[in-house]
């Protein structure tokens, strides 16, 4: 499985991961931000809400960007549909353990406001699940076709003699 396609896409992974886990640690330097704490500023949500969701993206995409036998590849696509999909459900329910703390905004003033959690969180996943879903797709075991038996015709001849034949047409 070590094509250039899966390669190209497992670096796509690291680089989308790497935003995804380094952006609200980073983002508060050059203005944009989702909460009051500064820059690199290692808070309980910054870890569990990016660099958690982050690193295992990257851990996939570094298994992708290895990819010799598919099970390591479906395995990276796996690991990053997940951080993918915490990106994106992880904001939601935050606020449930870490309280005031967590990085949930419900309303915006301006379109500034409402395009940040785009690039904190939800564009990120749902950006890195659908690339790790195509990977993950790619990745599958191909089945290998077994023609079916009589005098060496063509499966969809076959069928379609068989098809014309039950619905009452000539051949």
């Amino acid at each position: 499985m070590a094509t250039a396609k899966a390669r190209l896409l497992g670096l796509l992974l690291v680089v989308l991961g790497v935003w995804g886990g380094i952006v609200a640690y980073a983002g508060p330097a050059f203005g944009y931000r989702m909460d009051t704490a500064p820059a690199w500023d290692w808070t309980q949500a910054r870890w569990q809400l990016h660099a958690v969701a982050g690193g295992a993206v990257v851990l996939g995409g570094l298994l992708l960007l290895a990819a010799a036998p598919r099970l390591i590849a479906r395995l990276g696509a796996f690991l990053a549909v997940l951080g993918g999909m915490w990106l994106v459900v992880g904001p939601l329910f935050a606020s449930t353990w870490l309280g005031a703390g967590a990085e949930t905004q419900l309303a915006s003033a301006s379109l500034s406001q409402a395009m940040r959690p785009l690039g904190y969180h939800y564009g990120t996943g749902v950006l890195i699940v659908g690339v790790a879903a195509y990977t993950w797709a790619m990745c599958r075991v191909y089945a290998h076709e077994v023609p079916y038996p009589g005098r060496g015709r063509r499966d969809s001849i076959l069928e379609d003699t068989t098809l014309s034949t039950m619905l009452g047409g000539s051949e």
